[in-house]
């Protein structure tokens, strides 16, 4: 049993594969995770499965042998645990945990080599456990063999919950109201989790009323929104909006939907020869509705809307920003399926000059690039650009996003339709006003423009005391230079590249 009276449900295949670099005599194993409880709960199979002894160091308490409870004399300190196993030559399983740290001290990186070269004789191993490899010396490196553990599955939470509830079950009566349909809910709401978060969170919600029913998915929610917070570069953001509220952007809309049975049924899709889609870069004007666009895929495909911020990656501190990035894509992978936002990529990846900032941003490039290519399958990445020229060649080309769409200012009839959404957004009948005649006064304004025009409008009949009409979005139109005029060049040279290395959003091309 694991700490929390509960074991860990241990995938199958990790297991497997444990238990050959064991039979192979790989004699110390690195598991990158920060689920330090699933690690723990896996090497207790492998040790019970392979008939090996299993033991297990914290600082301070020293190895204990867990079938038995019996602490073994003068191992509390690193030293003498390593110094333990070296001299023991025995058939076990040392789970060492949070012991990654004091391999930063010159005096034990002899002392695990030689227990290295010690285990090599027999089925004996050393186990501990970090978040990334790249935290630990070269030294320390060349020793170990790393396995990286996957994140959970709906299969591996649904078992942990189970046998956290029986186990519950066993002290106290828990009322079960919970649909097989609300516990897959459930179980959405806690990809991304680690086991000890979910412990926190199903034991807290059933100890209020002792009952597991639907504000365990409320809660289920907050934990993963504390968790994206705590992460400094990822946030949760409702998707409100669906395609039906965007103008326009028709092609898009095809593209996406003709890809949304996928992740309906991506077992289906898998026997039926397709993966799921990478992603789309959506280059264009600004406040033509990308961002618009980003939240209503999450909305279309049912999916949990995880936004990532590219600038707030960098810091001050040396490795901390390739770090950041480690940690979001291994977040947004546990949360899988998702729509990753990556707002304004810009920002974050351009490429820099490799010198100025020691070469940060092209190890985040590079390790961004690397991510795109190898991603696990259900994170969809929805990047968004105002600016192309700030993008390095590498990230276009096919293979990173399955498709580029420029996202051009609005043609007159899709000016019609923003108008009315936003005039209906503020309580108005779009029949009331002269649609097509404002659509015709507002020749290169962008969507975002065109709300601030009923904005204005709105502020300009309010102080006449009067009910707003289309006279006066027409005046506050005829007041305001569009970014099209302000940035004429700018949005020329967008053009032009997307001419021939972009699909167009919208079916029909952009005229006054």
């Amino acid at each position: 049993m694991t700490a929390s009276g509960v074991r860990a449900p241990a995938p199958l295949r990790q297991l497997r594969d444990l238990e050959l670099l064991l039979l192979a005599h790989h004699p110390v194993i690195l598991i990158e995770t920060i689920e330090e409880e699933r690690a723990e709960g896996l090497l207790e199979h492998v040790a019970d499965h392979l008939d090996m002894l299993y033991l297990q160091w914290r600082a301070g308490s020293g190895l204990v042998h867990m079938q038995t409870e019996h602490v073994v004399k003068e191992t509390a300190t690193a030293a003498g645990c390593l110094q333990h196993i070296l001299g023991s030559q025995l058939e076990a399983l040392y789970y060492l945990r949070d012991f990654a740290p004091y391999l930063t001290r010159d005096e034990l990186r002899p002392l695990l080599r030689d227990a290295q070269q010690a285990l090599w004789r027999h089925r004996g191993a050393i186990v501990f456990t970090t978040s990334t490899h790249a935290e630990l010396p070269d030294e320390v490196l060349q020793l170990v063999t790393t396995v990286t553990l996957k994140p959970a599955s709906d299969m591996d939470y649904h078992r942990f919950l189970s046998a956290m509830l029986r186990d519950m079950r066993r002290r106290r009566q828990v009322k079960m109201d919970m649909t097989p349909k609300d516990v897959a809910r459930l179980i959405q709401q806690l990809r991304g989790l680690t086991f000890f978060e979910v412990k926190k969170v199903v034991t807290q919600a059933v100890a209020e009323s002792w009952s597991f029913d639907k504000s365990v998915i409320e809660r289920a929610l907050e934990a993963k929104q504390d968790v994206l917070r705590q992460s400094g570069v990822l946030e949760y953001t409702p998707a409100t909006p669906t395609m039906a509220d965007i103008a326009g952007l028709s092609r898009l809309k095809h593209w996406l939907r003709t890809r949304k049975a996928v992740f309906a049924n991506p077992d289906g899709a898998r026997d039926f020869g397709l993966t799921a889609p990478r992603g789309v870069l959506l280059l264009g004007v600004p406040g033509c509705g990308k961002s618009l666009a980003a939240k209503a895929v999450a909305s279309e495909y049912g999916l949990p809307l995880v936004r990532l911020d590219p600038a707030r990656l960098y810091t001050k501190y040396i490795g901390d920003t390739e770090k950041n990035l480690r940690k979001a894509m291994r977040i947004a992978e546990a949360m899988a399926p998702i729509v990753l936002w990556i707002d304004e990529i810009e920002k974050g990846l351009a490429p820099g000059d490799g010198g100025g900032d020691a070469g940060v941003s092209q190890r985040v490039l590079g390790s961004f690039l690397s991510w795109m290519q190898d991603k696990v399958e259900g994170v969809f990445v929805v990047a968004t650009c105002n600016d192309i020229s700030e993008l390095p060649p590498e990230l276009l080309r096919k293979g990173r996003f399955d498709e580029i769409f420029f996202v051009d200012l609005p043609t007159p009839a899709v000016r019609q339709q923003i108008l009315a959404v936003h005039l209906r957004q503020r309580g108005r009948t779009p029949d009331d006003f002269d649609l097509p005649a404002l659509a015709a006064a507002s020749p290169g304004f962008s969507g975002a423009e065109l709300e601030q025009a009923v904005v204005g409008g709105l502020y300009r009949a309010y102080a006449a005391g009067e009910e707003l009409r289309s006279a006066h979005v027409e005046a506050e139109l005829r007041d305001t230079r569009p970014l099209s005029v302000t940035s004429a060049e700018k949005l020329a040279r967008l053009r032009a590249w997307a001419e021939r290395r972009a699909v167009r959003a919208d079916s029909e091309d952009y005229s006054r």
